[in-house]
């Protein structure tokens, strides 16, 4: 496994991170724990020392899940969370970031996660109500309680991360980042560079799309939690066209040794803006497949070879 220090800040993290969405269940079909915990502990015997969750993956059920998996080795891993967004259904999800919610939300976090501090502390989602500058003062406080040690912001445009950046000092950025959505590499990625900002790339996978699982004729109920209900990208003849693309992706990949997933996230790593790849992961197999992909090196001619596969005008979809 290969490590790189997040922004400025004294973590070093494994490019492959855990992402806990799924974990958490609810949005990702019923959970089962004990796969769950098997995963956790797969990632650590491979090396992954990162393990991002949030309060809303499964209304604290991930934070809970991880707690338990990482038992007595908590002093060896990096565990980020995020604050302010919450609700029990998906249509009816709520953003928050006052001072208020910000306190409540990492009081619980602590509790759940069974520890003392939060290595890195995420905003989760922008909202208008309450002034940027503001939260971002009140999350200072916390690091100065000694509650966390590191701040975040996930989801945040350029604009909003110059307004946070007044306020006081972010060590990451996090949002989505894969083969086909790029619009970060525009503005987000360069601001990272420059203000010396680790940038954590999730859905590195376009949720499952870029595994080659999917025949495109799968249909996902819109009455179900899976998120996937609801994306246009897993519809019609765009989710066709996009398993067709993933086709293309595989003989790539083939060339290569690798698997379509590992070709994916290697891709995603090959950006040099990029700290660490958050892959999602239910069962002990599925992080397994994306920790081999940190041994992948992507030059030049493999880069340009997927670029001749992803039409341009896929490459910067927002959905």
């Amino acid at each position: 496994m290969e490590y790189r220090q997040l922004g400025r800040s004294e973590l070093e993290v494994s490019v492959i991170g855990f992402g806990g969405f799924a974990i958490g269940g609810r949005w990702w079909g019923d959970p089962d724990d004990q796969a769950a915990i098997a995963a956790v502990r797969r990632a650590l015997d491979l090396g992954i020392n990162l393990f991002d969750t949030a309060p809303v993956y499964g209304s604290g059920h991930s934070e809970e899940l991880l707690a338990r998996a990482l038992e007595n080795q908590r002093k060896e891993v990096v565990i980020a969370t995020k604050f302010g967004l919450f609700g029990e259904r998906r249509d009816a999800i709520q953003v928050d970031n006052s001072p208020a919610r910000l306190r409540r939300d990492v009081e619980s976090s602590l509790r759940r996660l069974r520890t003392d501090t939060i290595d890195l502390l995420q905003i989760h989602w922008p909202e208008e109500k309450t002034p940027i500058e503001d939260t971002v003062r009140a999350m200072l406080l916390l690091q100065k309680e000694g509650k966390v040690r590191y701040l975040g912001a996930c989801n945040y445009d350029p604009p909003r991360m110059e307004r946070a950046l007044s306020a006081g000092r972010l060590d990451s950025l996090q949002s989505p980042y894969h083969l086909l959505r790029r619009g970060v590499e525009k503005e987000d990625l360069p601001l990272c560079r420059q203000q010396e900002i680790g940038f954590l790339a999730y859905e590195p996978l376009c949720r499952g799309l870029l595994t080659g699982k999917f025949t495109g004729e799968e249909t996902f109920d819109d009455g179900s939690f899976d998120l996937r209900a609801t994306d246009p990208r897993f519809r019609g003849q765009r989710f066709r066209d996009n398993v067709q693309l993933v086709r293309r992706l595989e003989r790539i990949a083939g060339g290569l040794g690798c698997s379509v997933a590992q070709l994916a996230v290697a891709w995603t790593l090959a950006h040099p803006a990029v700290t660490s790849a958050l892959c999602g992961a239910k069962r002990p197999e599925q992080i397994q497949e994306c920790a081999a992909a940190a041994s992948y090196k992507l030059g030049g001619t493999e880069l340009a070879a997927i670029d001749a596969v992803v039409p341009e005008e896929l490459r910067n979809q927002k959905s």
